[in-house]
């Protein structure tokens, strides 16, 4: 914790591994566990566009079946793509993630739970700080430091996005990786961040207080 708080909260991201054991939680929430045991539920989904304003309902089953047979193609618009991320605080969900172990980090976890399809995710945005763990599936993520605003298009696509404006290591703001199952990522209060699905992917984000 004294590391962590010293070099890294409020400062830059990190990805950091061995410092939670999800093994169990992850056994729960296998898409066929998801399907079988909570696929009668109602999920809230948002779009996927840099302001998420948009909601929509619909039944998890449902949504599990559409997401494992479909992948966001490279022409859907953000605003009218919709996945599970936020906004769900159900009491079955809630139970649900009372099994996760959360990163001993950090003060206040405010936990969200969500399951995305392969080349989903969310463009360019920023909030408080946290830490987003892949319990399975792989995700990409892209972050600036905060106060640099990056060019983008809300409604674009994160792959779009790619597509389109990526410049690789020629953008030396720009701070990549990709989180694989068992690996958590601290990101900081206020630093634009995209994210990108690379699979079938299920994940906890927990938000927490800032450190200043």
């Amino acid at each position: 914790p004294e590391q962590f708080e010293q070099e890294y909260q409020d400062k830059k991201p990190v990805v950091m591994t061995n410092v939670n054991d999800n093994r169990e939680f992850a056994r729960l929430v296998t898409l066929k566990a998801l399907k079988e045991n909570f696929g009668d539920r109602t999920v809230i989904l948002s779009s996927s566009n840099t302001y998420s304003y948009d909601k929509e309902e619909m039944n998890f089953g449902s949504y599990l079946n559409r997401i494992t047979t479909n992948a966001v193609r490279i022409d859907d618009r953000a605003d009218r793509t919709y996945y599970m991320f936020g906004d769900n605080y159900e009491p079955w969900l809630d139970r649900l993630l009372e099994n996760y172990d959360k990163v001993p980090f950090g003060e206040d976890h405010a936990l969200s739970f969500g399951v995305g399809a392969a080349m989903s995710g969310v463009p360019f945005h920023f909030h408080g700080p946290g830490f987003s763990e892949v319990i399975s599936g792989r995700k990409r993520w892209f972050i600036y430091p905060a106060g640099h605003v990056p060019t983008f298009e809300p409604n674009r696509t994160t792959i779009q996005w790619l597509n389109e404006r990526y410049k690789g290591s020629a953008d030396r703001k720009l701070r990549e990786c990709i989180i694989y199952p068992g690996e958590v990522l601290y990101f900081p209060d206020g630093a634009y961040h995209a994210t990108l699905n690379l699979d079938t992917t299920v994940f906890v984000s927990s938000f927490i207080r800032s450190g200043n």
